[in-house]
């Protein structure tokens, strides 16, 4: 998913051969952590749209699970939003 984020991550992944994080074995290299660091940033810059966008990217379980996540995560994020408000009132 992090490659919907950045542009040909995947490709340059795949020419290093590098083996991505498996539930078996979830430590990202050293060096791949900036990027997901970005992708985060990104994410969290661009609000609830962004997550949409990245739901379309998810298949089967995988999308259901995300669909969940990402719901609880806007919702959490307007209740803050409105309570932040009030608090300027």
């Amino acid at each position: 998913m992090l490659g919907a984020i950045i542009p040909d991550l995947d490709h340059v992944i795949a020419e290093q051969q590098e083996n991505l994080p498996t539930p078996a074995k979830p430590i990202l290299p050293l060096h791949l952590r900036p990027a997901l660091l970005a992708g985060v940033a990104t994410v969290e810059r661009a609000g609830p749209e962004m997550l949409r966008m990245l739901r379309g990217h998810m298949m089967g379980d995988n999308r259901v699970r995300f669909t969940d996540a990402a719901e609880n995560i806007i919702a959490r994020a307007r209740r803050s939003r409105a309570s932040s408000q009030m608090q300027l009132i």
